[in-house]
Formats: C-alpha cells, structure tokens, sequence
C-alpha cells in the first residue's frame, strides 16, 4: 500500500519532520494501528553535506564549505551569547539550510505574489521552531544567521499559547545577539538622542509602519535590551523571559520583575541616554504599528522573516531591520 501526496512549491520547509502510520480495517471491524514513524523531510534539489556543532546542525551544498564553517561558527557564538549573557538554556539542536542563490532558495520558500518577490529578496526564514533557511551568499549572512538564530532560540524559550513578546524585547535581543550594534542603528539612536525624538517604549511593543523608522527602531530595541543588562544584570533579564514564557502582558510582567511598567521604564532607559522625561507637548504623533496579522500574512505559517527590498522605497513587514537599498 502507497499513499502519494503532490506538493506546491514551499509547502514544507527543508527540516519538517513528519509522524505517520496506517490504520487498516477489514469488514468485520477488526482494526490494526502501525506504530508512528518519523522521517525528515528535506530539499532533494541540492546534494546536502552537513556540519555539526554544539548546538547547531549546518547543512550546505556545493564549493561552500569554507562559508559553511564561518556560518556555522557564527551561529554557535551567537547562541553562546544569549547563553552567558542573558541566561537562555538552548535544550534543542537548531538546525539551519544554507542556499546559495536566491534562485536555489525560492524553491523551498512559498510564493507570495509576483509583484512581492519580484521586489524582496529574501535573506533568511525562520520556520518551526527550530530551523532556518538561510541565502548563505548575502554579504550579511553572518548577521542574520545571529539575528534569526535569537528568533528561534528566544521563541522556544518563551513559548506558551496566550501571548508572545513585545517586538521591542524580541528584536532587542536579536540585536544583541549580533554583538555590537550596526553603524545604521547607532546613527539613528545617535539622531534620534540629539533631537529628542526617540520612539516611546510602549509604541514599539509593535513594529513601526513607517520605513524611516526602521534603523530607529532597531537601534532603540537594542538600546533598551542594553540597558536592561547594565542596570539590572542577566539574572533580572531571564526572569522576564520565564515570566513572559507563563504568557503574562508586557505591562504586568515588568512590573513583577523591576517593579515599575511601560512608561517608568521609558522615563529610566532615556535618563541613561542623558535625556529628562518625556514631555507630552513633545511626543510625536502616535504610530500606526504594522500589525501582527500583516506579519503572518507576508510569512505564511507564522515565519520570522529577514528581507531586503529589491528595489528603493520598498516596505516589508516581517524581521526587516534596515532600510530599503537600491
């Protein structure tokens, strides 16, 4: 007995590990139930090596392998980092597919439409919670091996079913899992200190729609999850997490670890900056965040997606840390 299934191009990502059996019946109603086995489910297009790390299972294909290391060593110190610095214990093997083009790679991905990946190029997907497709090629491919690995690293340290982390959290720690904060992101916190016009803490608890925003609003994420570490230690950062992973608002999980919400930590986080408190007469107009639904609807099954537009001017909702580039 066979069964044969047909699948669209993307359906299911390199990785996807499968659980089948068969139930069989005869008409006098006796039943018999095959023990589940499991298989893995990869990309047959390319002839896949693999190199194992501590934490992290790199598979490559072609002349790349030099590449491959250095990704591979990438990926394992920016979890040793979330590790040591923020407390995070990594109990699952990641495991991450390195393309080398984005011919190769669109393969494995769903299409969206034709206009969408006619002008985004798709760098890194994070999909399930422990895998990444990754277009190893990208002059940053190191760092959004970092960036995406904190995604997946962090979304199945705080996983529960009643709510995720504020943005301003999640891509704070992908930052700091990069190691220093990029030149375009320290530019515009730089900026945006000078002026007094730094995003407030509780208009980034989602992304911000305006793409002028976007080194801003990285810069600023990396900023709080900076100071966090300084004033507080490591020990005070994990015990949010574990608060957030019980599925607790953003609101009352701060309060229960540094006692203070939202706007108390705004007003601490710009005094470490050099700024006073924020005034009303100076606040700029409320954002109009991207929402979360856009996000799912631009990485179909929930993706965490790192993109760079194709063409100037582009938006892109989903993991987009810096501006558009011709």
């Amino acid at each position: 007995v066979a069964y044969q299934e047909e699948l669209e191009s993307g359906q299911y990502a390199p990785g996807t590990v499968f659980r089948t059996w068969w139930q069989l019946a005869t008409d006098d109603g006796v039943t018999l139930t095959t023990e589940p086995q499991t298989f893995e489910y990869t990309d047959r297009n390319q002839d896949w090596q693999q190199l194992a790390g501590q934490r992290v299972d790199l598979f490559w294909y072609g002349r790349e392998q030099a590449n491959a290391k250095k990704l591979l060593e990438r990926a394992e110190e920016a979890i040793s980092r979330l590790e040591s610095d923020i407390g995070i214990v990594v109990e699952h093997r990641v495991r991450i597919y390195v393309y080398n083009s984005q011919t190769d790679m669109s393969r494995a991905l769903s299409p969206r439409s034709a206009g969408y990946d006619d002008r985004v190029l798709t760098l890194g997907v994070a999909v399930g919670e422990d895998a990444l497709i990754l277009l190893g090629t990208h002059r940053d491919s190191e760092m959004i091996v970092a960036h995406e690995l904190s995604h997946i690293v962090v979304g199945l340290a705080t996983d529960n079913p009643y709510a995720g982390l504020p943005r301003w959290l999640d891509e704070g720690l992908a930052m700091y899992a990069e190691g220093e904060m990029p030149e375009d992101n320290q530019r515009a916190l730089d900026q945006g200190v000078k002026d007094d016009a730094l995003l407030s803490v509780r208009s980034m608890t989602s992304y911000s729609g305006q793409a002028s925003q976007v080194d801003l609003f990285y810069g600023q994420a990396y900023s709080i999850v900076d100071f966090l570490l300084k004033e507080y230690g490591r020990d005070k950062l994990h015990e949010l997490l574990a608060v957030f992973a019980k599925g607790s608002r953003q609101e009352d999980a701060l309060q229960q670890v540094y006692g203070y919400g939202l706007d108390e930590l705004d007003t601490r986080w710009r005094a470490s900056l050099g700024l006073g408190p924020r005034r009303p007469a100076a606040e700029s107009a409320p954002q109009q965040p991207a929402e979360q639904g856009q996000r799912n609807a631009a990485c179909p099954l929930g993706m965490s997606l790192l993109a760079a537009p194709a063409l100037a001017g582009a938006v892109v909702s989903g993991s987009l840390r810096r501006r558009a580039r011709p």
